[in-house]
């Protein structure tokens, strides 16, 4: 199970995910529901209650299309594996190592990584 990074007797803060990784077969079954070339997928942040969406880019940072079910079932994905994610903040999942980074709203992607 991933694990994100706290002090002793502390809960982990959602906006805290330096160090958090994904199961290596999470990782696995994620990369194989979407395009070959998809490197990073960035779980963008939430608004008013509508559901999240994730997006995947290349290793070069640009935009790898995907279809919309693609996008919802990611994003559903990692927050299941990453529970306790702020909503309102986007956050990339490096395809290659399993690593999540919060990003700042705004960031393009790989600004985190």
């Amino acid at each position: 199970m991933p694990t994100l990074t706290g002090t002793a007797g502390s809960s982990p803060r959602p906006d805290n995910t330096e160090g958090a990784t994904a199961p290596a077969a999470f990782v696995e079954i994620l990369a194989s529901l979407l395009a070959p070339d998809a490197a990073v997928v960035r779980l963008d942040g939430g608004s008013g209650g509508f559901p999240r969406t994730a997006s995947a880019f290349d290793a070069e940072g640009w935009c790898v299309p995907q279809p919309l079910a693609y996008r919802q079932a990611a994003a559903r994905w990692i927050i299941q594996c990453f529970p306790g994610l702020d909503p309102q903040h986007a956050h990339e999942l490096d395809l290659a190592t399993g690593r999540l980074t919060a990003v700042a709203a705004g960031e393009p992607a790989f600004m985190a990584a």
